[in-house]
């Protein structure tokens, strides 16, 4: 039997109801009779016939021979496994806490490797389980001190639930507000890894999404601070294990530099089936497609206003009844946010989003839902596509660009590799509304290594100089020569760039008599003190490119700051904005005041703020001048919003502040996390809270 036929047949349970030895049969031969290179086609149709499992009947037996071969131990049925499967499987076992797992073959080979000491840069497509292996790792106790680092602060939470079954032998440490205990887990983005070193000896390190080492993958300031990151805790510890979807292989200096070994694997625990609906209508093919369509459906798009556009189409065509628990969460986002904003209105129609502009708790919560089967529809951007371990049974590319920017191959196959899940759809489907890229995978170039003409200067400026290149040194040398700005305040303000950091100090040494009065002060600064520090940020560090023109002025930034201390709620601040512009789309309005929040408020004015503060300090040092400026107060403040951190720092625990800000007296803690961490745990029955209120409650409580 061709395989095109049978791969046919698998597709039909009738077929295989009428003639299940023949099937079976002819799936043994063409596996006896095959080479390495058909391998990956024998293993498709071996997973189509698990699929249609129950329909071999007592021809069972011979496709649990074909998934031992193969090595997709999971997948076999335990209870009723011959001698010689039961002695494979348990070579495959592990036990993670009080639960037995078991690894597929290529899985084993690389726990294997990593226990042995080696270490691992892992290539495999996105349902291979390449977490599961570090959950392992941990599970055997040869480590004491872990660090975890991901691309994204959701994923920080998500790993951060996943790896609460450890507690209370490690501590899962995920912000530098905590103390560190005997035995640590550090889940970080590569910003907490460098914030103030906390992070203290390490046995064994993980990096999650390691593509992200490599410029076209992150060509920003992001990109420099991993690879940092990666420098530094490999200066600590030289054994780590780096995981990330298909790439070609690992290019640059880094072979030569750095000892690991190298694996790609093909191998897939699912089927993913590709159907070309590229159409010049792509609007009403979607809407005809989510129709029509059976299962979980998650809809990538090409950025947040496509997102909104694509589910407000979905919402509004389509006849769905949403479930009780979605309805719940759209009446509190209207009381909390806007009874008419987007995503209140979706999710009234059992439609979910998911993208940067939306509050992190609400995202966790909207995924929760989906994940739960109660919302059918996720219309997404590359945020949850790269931030978020989810999967789904069908994957619409509704675009293939993210932003303005296509896709390439890799991405593609990222996106693509969320459908289907291991034990629940063999079989997944992506629709394409717009043609794929070109079939090549890229190289990982890690440029702390090769140190080409591309690596970032604020990358070379962060590394000991025994470790630089004679080229490097030669690049940095305006840098490490010139005498406007001490090289330690350029180095601590690891997220501006070194010359636009020396520029500013150059100016700051021209104006120095002018500007003092405005400079120098300490805790909070008086309104023109806030308007001057406001227009430096838009003169001299690019304000007006950043915040993603959530702020149109220099002016507007410090009224917005300053308005922020009276800490109202966000849904009168939409309807103050409203009032102030009636004519302007609810959305619009909504997702410029979240973003004010989230880029400005939250991480761009207080990081500039402490960037500013460094550079006056070495000038006023350099200058004699004994009194020295102090902002960091006032920079916490902002940073939180004029509420105690945290609680702002129990969003990531999915807990919004919409919540918190209730039980202030009790939460708030001087900025100790954990205090604040044991108040939630224990937290017990509130009175005054909706359903939603409690659900969040509950929510952020599992994992403490």
């Amino acid at each position: 039997m061709e395989l095109s036929t049978l791969s046919e047949k698998l597709k039909n349970s009738e077929y295989i109801e009428q003639e299940p030895f023949a099937i079976a049969k002819a799936l043994a031969a063409i596996y006896n009779n095959s080479d390495s290179q058909s391998t990956s086609k024998i293993q498709e149709l071996v997973l189509r016939a698990m699929d249609k499992y129950e329909c071999f009947g007592d021809s069972k037996s011979i496709i649990d021979s074909l998934i031992r071969e193969l090595g997709l131990f999971p997948y076999l049925n335990k209870e009723s496994l011959s001698i010689r499967d039961m002695l494979a499987v348990e070579a495959h076992k592990a036990c993670i806490g009080q639960e037995e797992i078991y690894f597929h073959g290529p899985q084993a080979e690389v726990y294997y490797k990593l226990i042995s000491g080696q270490s691992v840069v892992l290539s495999a497509p996105t349902s291979f389980g390449k977490s599961l292996i570090v959950d392992a790792l941990i599970a055997s106790k040869r480590f004491n001190n872990i660090v975890i680092v991901v691309p994204t602060i959701s994923l920080i939470d998500e790993t951060r639930r996943r790896l609460s079954k450890f507690s209370p032998e490690f501590k899962v440490i995920t912000h530098s507000l905590q103390s560190k205990s005997d035995k640590n887990i550090f889940v970080l983005t590569q910003e907490r890894v460098l914030e103030e070193d906390f992070v203290g000896e390490v046995d064994f390190f993980v990096i999650d999404e390691f593509y992200k080492l490599s410029p076209w993958a992150d060509g920003g300031n992001r990109c420099s601070l991993l690879n940092e990151a990666f420098y530094r805790l490999y200066k600590k510890c030289s054994h780590f294990y780096m995981l990330g979807p298909n790439i070609q292989g690992v290019a640059g200096d880094f072979i030569e530099n750095v000892r690991f070994e190298f694996i790609k694997f093909s191998f897939s625990t699912v089927v993913t089936e590709f159907h070309d609906l590229s159409s010049n209508e792509k609007e009403n093919t979607l809407v005809e497609l989510c129709d029509s369509i059976d299962g979980q459906t998650i809809v990538f798009c090409s950025s947040p206003a496509r997102a909104n556009t694509a589910a407000e189409l979905i919402a509004s065509n389509i006849s769905f009844e949403a479930h009780e628990d979605a309805l719940k969460l759209a009446d509190w986002l209207a009381d909390n946010y806007h009874d008419d904003w987007v995503l209140t209105n979706a999710l009234r129609c059992g439609v979910g989003i998911h993208h940067a502009r939306i509050p992190r708790s609400v995202s966790q919560y909207i995924v929760d839902l989906f994940n739960a089967g109660k919302i059918k529809f996720l219309v997404c951007t590359s945020t949850l596509i790269e931030g978020v371990n989810t999967a789904t049974k069908n994957i619409v590319c509704y675009d293939n660009k993210i932003n303005r920017t296509n896709i390439d191959f890799f991405t593609f196959n990222n996106i693509a590799g969320r459908s289907g899940r291991m034990f629940k759809h063999f079989i997944g489907n992506v629709f394409l509304l717009a043609p794929p890229p070109t079939e090549q995978l890229p190289y990982v170039d890690i440029p702390v290594y090769s140190q080409g003409p591309d690596t970032p200067e604020s990358l070379l400026v962060n590394m000991d100089e025994g470790d630089l290149t004679q080229q490097s040194r030669d690049r940095i040398s305006s840098i490490t020569e010139q005498s406007d700005l001490e090289l330690s305040t350029i180095r601590n303000n690891k997220t501006v760039e070194p010359i636009q950091q020396i520029e500013f100090a150059k100016v700051l040494h021209i104006n120095f008599d002018n500007w003092l009065p405005e400079l120098l002060w300490r805790g909070y600064p008086t309104y023109d003190q806030l308007k001057f520090i406001c227009g430096l940020i838009w003169d001299y560090f690019e304000g007006r490119k950043i915040g993603n023109r959530s702020v149109f002025s220099a002016s507007q930034l410090a009224f917005k700051i300053g308005e922020l201390s009276d800490q109202k709620p966000i849904s009168l601040l939409i309807e103050e904005a409203i009032a102030y512009k009636p004519e302007e789309q609810v959305d619009v309005i909504v997702s410029r005041i979240l973003d004010f929040r989230r880029l400005w408020a939250n991480f761009h004015f207080p990081r500039l703020l402490r960037t500013i503060e460094s550079i006056v300090n070495s000038v006023l040092k350099a200058k004699g001048v004994k009194s020295l400026c102090d902002y960091s107060a006032y920079s916490i403040m902002v940073e939180n919003y004029f509420f105690d951190s945290s609680l702002v720092a129990l969003e990531e625990y999915g807990l919004p502040l919409e919540v918190s800000a209730k039980f202030q007296a009790l939460l708030s803690s001087e900025g100790d996390l954990d205090k604040a961490l044991a108040a939630l745990k224990n937290m017990e029955e509130a009175f005054g809270l909706n359903e939603v209120d409690k659900s969040f409650i509950a929510r952020a409580q599992v994992g403490i």
